[in-house]
């Protein structure tokens, strides 16, 4: 029986899952109570009914979907109906479910069922209705006919537009089953460039809605048309030799060669194939909703993942600073892993486009990290490029893009420049497998800071504490690293003076571990940096449970630079990026002042000069001043010292700063300092290079990679 619906109180349930697929299924969502008073149904009892509550038509299927309500206190069975699709001149077409569902819907509620039936083309709205039936093996065609529900009543204004496209794969290759068919959902579309040209690349989830295997056929063709009827030919760029299980998706990546002018409002993507010299259009998918660019800040789901995984990435922030040579420019990305299973890390890079130009510069992240991001793990990635001078940054583009083998199958070669939404010639082109990248998303700059100088962002700091870096990825988690002392060494006759800094590394795991080759620099009050050199040789692995120290040297002008001796220390990575550097942390440090006592600091010893006494001797035509030290010498750290490790310098200079001879000692090693009565000899001085001015400078001296520093620790007269 068949009547109109109009005042019937219907309770909503669920009625929003119509889609197996991810994309738009927002777009047929049951319609409200209040939508069903103008629509037909076909009741099977007084309070139940079947109703068609949407459908959209293309040139090749009709899909819709048909809503069960259950007015009964009973559980009814779908299963035992069933429903056709008829035109007015009799003929009648198989509507296929085109989801899983279990058919049972419980009493006081409503359910919708999704089907799609594949169509001649020419087929009217106005032509077509659903045939509901029950399944009844006594007649003759096994079908109790209840009523047929109008097409027409349901296809509105604003729902012409199929979220999907079904397109029936027998009608391109006949050697494939009558039921095989292809599901196709635009998933998202971005606008790239390339070697200086603009390209469209479209994700599209395929659902095989057949009972066998497939893949795409070779025939089939995709076009992108524009608001004002130009055509470009797409390639699949990825998955066109995919076999799709039945009831299952995959997805496919298209990519379309575009002209920079194309408005980015009213694009359309357009299925067809040739017959002989004709185009013969399948269906179309609006692009509308399809295209989009994500903000700073924003996180997206990532594209082409499996059903299981719930992967999301997002560009959390972008710094930029003016300098002579263009904008530097780093960006940061975050892929998280917001789901419950283990997730594989793509292998990601990136680039920075602006303008109309096509032009892009490109940047990598090259850090080692894990294959797979465990759940609620997330990885960070770090893309520095330098963009041209007068580059508003907030006006450029991040394009993320992960690397990928590309195939380009089956596809056409074509101008694409047709004047109306004509034919536009085509030609079959063979598949070709390279190896390249797909986009996963762009990312608007918009929002883009200058960033600070990197001594007013500096975190306090206090001598011989942990560093907290903010990347594990460049000293491994089982190392500490802490600075204890930092110097300033003079070089008067070179024109500049050397800073020194120890650093204190500890291997607290189990394993022997590479000593970490730290990249770092030393940033003044104006934004000046001065990088650190590490020492000539070092060792390359440290063991379990022991501590190294390691030397770094910073040329810094003789003029005074800070006021108070403060520093910013920035350590920083420069390896996993292609350009500039990473900072994983920023530090306020201060110049040490020499010892004012009798106790001298020289990390990780500690010198107490008790007493001293300066002679001197006469014989064989030459003079020898003898230094007797009392002192005491204590290892105040047990830390691994090697050769390079700094020396102890006795020099004597005269009244007018003329060196007449020096000697130099060791801390460590055969003939060694020690704790007690010593002896320091300089030979050699004549006659005439007497005075009584005379006076013994006891430095430290350290060989650095730009030559010897010295650092005063106490005079001898």
């Amino acid at each position: 029986m068949i009547r109109k619906l109009t005042s019937i109180s219907l309770k909503q349930t669920s009625l929003a899952v119509l889609l197996t697929g991810s994309f738009m299924a927002a777009s047929w969502a049951v319609p409200l109570p209040s939508a069903h008073a103008a629509n037909e149904g076909v009741f099977i009892s007084q309070n139940s009914y079947f109703m068609l509550n949407k459908a959209a038509l293309s040139s090749s299927s009709l899909q819709f979907s048909v809503l069960f309500h259950n007015g009964e206190n009973q559980t009814l069975d779908f299963n035992k109906y069933g429903v056709r699709v008829t035109d007015s001149a009799g003929h009648s077409y198989t509507a296929n479910l085109s989801e899983k569902k279990s058919g049972l819907v419980t009493g006081g509620t409503e359910d919708s069922f999704r089907f799609y039936a594949n169509l001649p083309a020419g087929e009217s709205a106005n032509d077509l209705k659903v045939d509901v039936f029950r399944w009844d093996y006594n007649k003759s065609d096994f079908m109790n006919h209840l009523g047929e529900l109008p097409v027409s009543s349901v296809i509105q204004e604003g729902q012409l537009e199929a979220p999907e496209e079904i397109i029936n794969l027998h009608s391109l290759d006949s050697t494939l089953p009558n039921d095989a068919s292809l599901a196709f959902q635009l998933g998202q579309s971005v606008r790239v460039t390339e070697n200086g040209k603009w390209y469209m690349y479209t994700q599209v989830a395929a659902k095989n809605l057949g009972s066998s295997s497939v893949a795409v056929p070779k025939g089939l063709l995709v076009r992108l048309v524009d608001a004002n009827g130009l055509k470009y030919t797409s390639t699949i760029a990825s998955g066109s030799d995919t076999t799709i299980l039945p009831s299952q998706s995959d997805t496919l990546t298209l990519k379309t060669l575009i002209s920079k002018g194309m408005p980015l409002t009213g694009l359309s993507l357009e299925y067809y194939y040739l017959n002989q010299t004709e185009d013969v259009s399948l269906g179309t998918l609006n692009m509308n909703a399809s295209l989009g660019t994500v903000a700073l800040g924003v996180k997206q789901k990532y594209a082409g993942q499996q059903d299981s995984e719930n992967v999301t990435v997002k560009a959390s922030s972008s710094t930029y600073s003016k300098q002579a040579d263009g904008v530097h420019v780093q960006t940061v990305v975050t892929l998280s892993n917001d789901g419950d299973v283990v997730a594989p890390v793509p292998a990601l890079q990136a680039s920075y486009q602006f303008g109309d130009s096509g032009t892009s510069v490109s940047s990598t992240d090259n850090s080692t990290r894990s294959g797979f991001l465990a759940p609620q793990e997330t990885a960070t990635y770090y893309f520095n490029a330098t963009l041209p001078t007068g580059v508003d940054p907030n006006a450029a583009q991040l394009v993320l893009w992960e690397k990928a083998s590309t195939t380009n199958s089956g596809g056409s070669a074509s101008t694409g420049t047709g004047t109306t939404a004509g034919t536009g010639s085509a030609a079959t082109t063979p598949t070709t497998t390279t190896t390249g990248q797909q986009p996963v998303a762009v990312f608007l700059l918009k929002g883009a800071t200058e960033a600070k100088n990197g001594f007013t962002t500096a975190v306090n700091y206090d001598l011989g504490s942990k560093f907290v870096f903010s990347n594990n990825n460049v000293v491994n988690a089982n190392l500490d690293v802490s600075l204890v002392e930092i110097h300033a060494h003079e070089n008067d006759d070179l024109g500049y003076k050397t800073a020194i800094a120890k650093y204190k590394i500890t291997n607290n795991g189990t394993s022997t571990l590479a000593l970490p080759d730290l990249q770092n620099e030393l940033i003044d009050g104006n934004g000046n940096a001065y990088t650190g050199t590490r020492q000539t040789a070092a060792a390359t692995q440290i063991t379990p449970g022991s501590s190294y120290v390691v030397s770094y040297s910073y040329l810094l002008p003789n003029k005074e630079v800070t006021s108070d001796n403060t520093f910013a220390l920035n350590v920083y990575d420069d390896k996993s990026v292609s350009e500039g550097n990473v900072s994983i942390g920023t530090y306020k440090v201060a110049l040490q002042d020499e010892d004012a006592g009798d106790t001298i600091s020289i990390y990780p010893f500690s010198l107490k000069i008790n007493d001293s006494t300066l002679s001197w001797s006469y014989g064989s035509g030459t003079y020898t001043y003898n230094l007797s030290l009392d002192m005491d010498i204590t290892h105040e750290d047990q830390v691994i010292i090697d050769s390079n490790f700094s020396k102890i310098e006795f020099e004597m200079v005269d009244s007018t700063g003329r060196i007449l001879g020096s000697q130099d000692e060791a801390l460590t090693g055969a003939g060694k300092l020690t704790s007690g009565s010593q002896k320091i000899s300089i030979a050699g001085v004549k006659n005439q290079q007497i005075d009584s001015g005379v006076v013994v400078n006891m430095y430290e001296v350290i060989n650095t990679p730009n030559g010897t520093a010295k650092r005063l620790l106490k005079q001898f007269k």
